[in-house]
């Protein structure tokens, strides 16, 4: 009779303490999707002034002296717009809108504008970039993710590079894997642990170093594109590895389109 007691009792516990953690696991998801709610709800609304603020820069009349003050409040404005569009793509992987779109694109052309949105920090540093392409066709992919990707290792290679340090961008296609080579000098520690690499956060944050998201960016995209990257040191040299994979039967693919919808919107941005 004493053991039928007992056993009632924990049976009473083990209920309770199910609810509990039912309780507690609703709580958790409520709380995920509120957070990934505000991220998406924070990064749209600062995406609207921002993009008009980008829009009308270039209409504003430069006087003589000014011309410094103004450089500077375009470098801010684009180092500020980089980071908001990093936010909304952090808050659509959260949400799992990360869909492949296909479009028919020249990569050295968004290699080109990746490397012309950070010419400020490439000019501040003396930064001497060296861009070998073997890649002579055009290919299949998603352009988008293609430019994010790029402008994340490129920001973080420039960020890390000394003052006039090297950075190397190598692009090639072999069995239809397309690999990307960023490498940089490093003067600074950095983290040894690949997998810490790429965790959000795993970097100080600093206005020098971003917001720490970028590289958990990458890892995401090239997950979503079928691809990977790679972390590797030498000495005091730094290489991000980006394999993709590309689908061959679809190069012939016009109806796809091409990279040119997506710098439409830089057209009207900065230009100096």
């Amino acid at each position: 009779m004493q053991n039928l007691y007992k056993i009632e009792i924990l049976e009473n516990e083990v209920e309770f303490l199910s609810k509990k953690i039912l309780e507690l696991n609703k709580k958790l998801i409520d709380s995920q999707r509120a957070k990934t709610l505000f991220l998406s709800l924070v990064a749209n609304k600062l995406n609207d002034p921002m993009t008009a603020v980008l829009g009308m820069l270039p209409h504003l009349k430069i006087q003589d002296g000014n011309e410094n003050i103004f450089s500077t409040i375009c470098q801010e404005a684009s180092d500020l717009d980089f980071k908001i569009q990093n936010l909304i793509t952090v808050a659509e992987i959260e949400s799992g809108n990360i869909d492949n779109s296909h479009a028919l694109i020249d990569i050295k052309e968004i290699i080109d504008e990746a490397v012309k949105s950070l010419k400020y920090i490439i000019k501040e540093k003396s930064i001497k970039l060296n861009i070998k392409n073997s890649v002579e066709k055009k290919i299949v992919t998603d352009p988008k993710k293609i430019y994010i990707i790029i402008k994340n290792l490129l920001s973080n290679a420039c960020m890390h590079c000394p003052q006039n340090g090297i950075v190397d961008i190598i692009l090639s296609i072999d069995d239809s894997i397309l690999t990307l080579l960023i490498k940089n000098e490093s003067s600074e520690p950095r983290l040894k642990e690949i997998p810490k690499i790429f965790t959000r956060f795993s970097e100080k944050i600093d206005s020098r170093h971003g917001l720490g998201i970028g590289l958990s960016i990458v890892r995401e995209l090239c997950e979503s594109l079928g691809g990977s990257v790679e972390y590797d040191i030498d000495n005091n040299f730094v290489t991000f590895k980006v394999k993709l994979p590309l689908d061959e039967a679809m190069q012939d693919f016009q109806a796809c389109g091409s990279n040119e919808f997506l710098f439409d919107s830089f057209d009207d941005a900065i230009e100096l």
